[in-house]
């Protein structure tokens, strides 16, 4: 058993929870130790719990999957979701100095009175992001520690949730038998911009969108700091239920026909495939069905997409992301998604994101684009609680938490095409 401090997360989607656990090599690198997944079921809708049970039932059996894998209990964990209504804005602090250097602890008691200065219970606020610092009228200072002033400004942005939904995610982690602490709780597009970008992406300018089974989440970075975070009530899951009713068939038969018909058409496209097709000369059939699912998926990612553009254009950010749009999330492994994402958002430059370069240990598993967000938690969870973060012994931490129902079959690590579809669209 590694003396190393283990790290864990679970990141709650709609349509499945994924909970990891990893070691911290170093400030950019991860050994993901342990991964599991399962889906929600009715649990939520557009990010938001609306079951508690059933979240409780899928919680556990995610947890339970990364723990055996990891070979260590799970206690406590970072949280990260999208669900409610999340607003954000900014603010500006200022605490007296008095000619002395500023300390860390300065720059804690001004973040609190940014969010003391809300005026909203403090349940409700999830991040007080530091954009920049003013000392005395020397401004967009990105680190003021050690400098000397008489007065320190913070210019912050606030992002508040809904406290309703808050309270159930509070309650449902509790009865999942884990510990969640204040700061625990984290937005998934500012999870995944954690794994994903880098801090020149985000001082040259990048927006990333994570389109998962129930939302798509928006963040906007801008001159190395946070400009703007939108979440939209859109997803894989339209895309299933638009298919029922084209089909005229149950969601659970769209669903299957959708899986299916996506995996035939990515093995079409594959380097290999391609390959012989073009020794035979000859090119794939394609079926009257696979072109209609096609459609139809493709008109429902084009309107999410659409959103996303009309937003953009909306705060006005277009012409400052030098670096585009980073996608992720799981409806990005879609056939032929880069150039069709390209003509919806252009004029603006479309990548993949993916955490190849931030990971370890279970690559091949964790690399795939719908794990982003739960890999930035992790790295999350090392902020939040410190490179000397030092856990129970596993003996007090099984004593104490609450039994969790055992789920007998254990994800393998493997990542056949078909299988990795059913989990992320």
């Amino acid at each position: 058993m590694s003396s190393n401090p283990l790290y864990a997360a679970v990141d709650l989607g709609s349509t499945k929870v994924v909970a990891v656990a990893g070691h911290a090599v170093d400030d950019n690198l991860f050994e993901v130790v342990g991964l599991g997944t399962s889906p929600t079921g009715s649990a939520l809708r557009n990010g938001t719990i609306i079951g508690v049970p059933q979240a409780v039932t899928a919680i556990n059996r995610a947890v339970d999957q990364a723990q055996r894998m990891a070979g260590r209990p799970i206690k406590h964990v970072v949280v990260g979701f999208a669900g409610g209504e999340i607003v954000g804005m900014d603010q500006r602090v200022t605490i007296a100095l008095r000619d002395r250097e500023v300390q860390p602890s300065d720059i804690e008691k001004v973040l609190q009175e940014a969010r003391s200065m809300i005026n909203r219970p403090q349940a409700e606020i999830l991040h007080v992001i530091p954009k920049s610092y003013t000392i005395d009228d020397l401004a967009n200072i990105p680190n003021p520690v050690g400098m000397v002033g008489a007065r320190l400004e913070a210019h912050v942005h606030v992002i508040r949730g809904s406290e309703m939904v808050i309270a159930n995610l509070r309650r449902t982690i509790e009865r999942s038998g884990l510990l969640l602490q204040e700061g625990d709780l984290v937005l998934q597009p500012l999870a995944a911009a954690r794994a994903l970008l880098t801090e020149d992406d985000k001082e040259l300018g990048v927006a990333i969108v994570d389109i998962g089974g129930g939302t798509t989440n928006l963040a906007v970075y801008v001159n190395g700091s946070l400009a703007a975070i939108r979440m939209f009530p859109y997803g894989g899951i339209n895309m299933t239920k638009d298919l029922a009713i084209v089909l005229q068939v149950s969601q659970e038969e769209a669903e299957r026909i959708k899986i299916d018909t996506l995996g035939r058409v990515l093995q079409k496209d594959s380097p290999e495939t391609v390959s012989e097709a073009s020794e035979n000369s000859a090119k794939p059939d394609t079926s009257e069905q696979e072109t209609q699912v096609m459609d139809v998926v493709e008109a429902r990612l084009g309107e999410i997409l659409g959103i996303v553009a009309r937003e953009l254009r909306e705060m006005r950010l277009e012409s400052r992301l030098q670096r585009g749009v980073v996608l992720t999330g799981g409806v990005v492994g879609m056939p032929r998604m880069i150039p069709f994402a390209q003509k919806v958002l252009s004029p603006l430059h479309v990548t993949i994101g993916t955490v190849r370069p931030r990971i370890q240990g279970l690559v091949e598993r964790a690399i795939h684009p719908e794990f982003a967000s739960a890999i930035g938690l992790l790295y999350y969870a090392r902020d939040q609680w410190g490179d000397a973060y030092g856990e129970e012994s596993p003996g007090l931490a099984e004593e104490k938490a609450p039994e969790r129902p055992k789920d007998k079959k254990v994800l393998s690590g493997s990542s056949r095409l078909l299988n990795w579809f059913r989990e992320i669209i």
